[in-house]
């Protein structure tokens, strides 16, 4: 998963700057559209995350 990067960090890198940060992975589904967020190496964010501000990642 990914996230917009106005869902959870300051934007002040300029306009050409990513839209997205990550990829994350989908730790816990809370309900059906809310989710907990985790680092691939483990590590959880901090915050629950509404399924408007991620995206799948395919790579």
């Amino acid at each position: 998963m990914k996230l917009k990067n106005n869902a959870g960090r300051d934007m002040t890198s300029g306009k050409l700057s990513s839209n997205w940060e990550g990829p994350f992975v989908i730790h816990k589904v809370l309900s059906s559209n809310t989710y907990k967020l985790s680092r691939h190496d483990g590590t959880p964010l901090p915050r629950t995350w509404s399924g408007n501000d991620i995206r799948k990642f395919y790579s």
